[in-house]
């Protein structure tokens, strides 16, 4: 299989391609990735010793933020990267023998059916987020009228409702899976990111974006202060609105928030934390959840329905509304002020993450690839035409 992973940054589609491809061997799926132009990444795929990454400098975004006019070169500088990487791609194809494509996120979608076509191997788009706006639905939907994969592979239900009417192709849904390896209770240091003044510790991990909604994480710390004047916030991700969300804590009294930045060691980060929040307004299959679930952490999120597909309310996690700050303060005060809720969550939801392993969800993958390469091969056979590559090793 040749994974394609357009990553300027590492997040979840990120840490899911990392995690799949090091374990799809043992299910008789040999990989390569192509991911680029982010090196976290490439870090990641080399600590989990997948033989063959490709670091490709030919995917969008390693270039400086474009303001002001600059910002109309965009469209001119994607084309040039595109036609860069099909380059490169169809150059890898060539060189070896190749079964099917995964690729993830428009970009690859276009550069890898482009490759796929052109060799005659089946491709699967891979689709990971529940929303997109509508300037992107109008793009999806007009690409497919040229391009068309041969399977969707998306990773929750309300995915799928997003993209499936979209993109006319046979689907595979694939939670997202969680390392249970690495993230289980008892891992990680706690005392690596515990403040030593804490009486508890509430946590959020996630890029510091608009849809993660880290300022209501904020207004929560904001008020946390006066209700519990010995709980810290800490809150792990990077983002380019970093300062702008330290200006507005200063603003607001949350001097209880601590920024961490980009945390690696993110077993340790859940370590430290009593408590886990994601307020997020957009998500696919949340990896910060599975995590912190199978650290044995309760966790409080929104109730946007891909994280409903994950939490169950008052059993798994709790879920308010999308936007309460009361409603997420009242939440996160009832597990502090309740250990035996904190309790009875967190062992529930621990069974729940260590029900979706990421061994399990690379096995999937490998039963879904299969199914694709055979049906592929088929429908070649049917049509008198010559199967180019190892059908049968796929």
């Amino acid at each position: 299989m040749l994974y394609l992973q357009p990553a300027p940054l590492f997040g979840g589609a990120e840490r899911q391609a990392a995690e799949q491809a090091s374990q799809l061997p043992s299910f008789g799926i040999d990989v390569t990735v192509v991911a680029g132009p982010g090196s976290a990444i490439i870090e990641w795929l080399e600590a989990k010793h997948v033989p063959s990454v490709v670091a490709s400098p030919h995917f969008p975004g390693g270039w400086p933020k474009q303001r002001g006019l600059l910002k109309l070169t965009l469209p001119y500088r994607v084309l040039r990267v595109g036609n860069r990487a099909r380059a490169e791609f169809d150059q890898i194809v060539s060189r070896g023998q190749y079964d099917v494509i995964l690729a993830s996120l428009p970009f690859a979608w276009i550069t890898g059916s482009l490759v796929a076509r052109a060799h005659g191997i089946p491709i699967a788009w891979r689709a990971g987020g529940a929303y997109i706006n509508p300037v992107q639905v109008a793009g999806v939907w007009g690409l497919t009228r040229f391009l068309r994969p041969d399977l969707l592979v998306c990773n929750g239900r309300a995915v799928e409702r997003r993209f499936h009417p979209l993109i006319p192709a046979p689907v595979a849904r694939l939670p997202n899976g969680v390392d249970l390896e690495r993230f289980h209770p008892g891992a990680g240091e706690p005392a690596r990111f515990r403040p030593p003044d804490a009486s508890l510790v509430v946590g959020f991990a996630g890029r510091l974006a608009t849809t993660k909604r880290p300022e209501d994480v904020l207004a929560m710390a904001a008020r946390l202060r006066q209700s519990f004047p010995g709980v810290r916030v800490l809150m792990a991700g990077e983002g380019s609105r970093r300062a702008e969300y330290e200006r507005h804590a200063r603003a607001i009294g949350a001097d209880n928030v601590t920024f961490l930045g980009y945390v690696g060691d993110m077993p340790s980060f859940y370590a430290a934390c009593d408590v886990v929040v994601l307020p997020s307004s957009e998500e696919g299959s949340s990896n910060a959840l599975l995590e912190a679930m199978a650290c044995g952490k309760p966790v409080v999120c929104s109730d946007i329905p891909p994280l409903v597909e994950q939490v169950r309310d008052r059993d798994t996690g709790l879920l308010v509304p999308l936007g309460d700050i009361a409603a997420l303060t009242g939440a996160v005060e009832s597990l502090l002020h309740e250990p035996e809720l904190r309790f009875r969550l967190a062992s529930r939801g621990l069974a729940a993450a260590q029900s979706s392993s990421s061994q399990a969800a690379a096995e999937r993958l490998a039963w879904i690839l299969r199914r694709l390469v055979a049906a592929s091969s088929a429908k070649q056979a049917r049509e008198g035409r010559r199967w180019p590559v190892r059908a049968e090793t796929a």
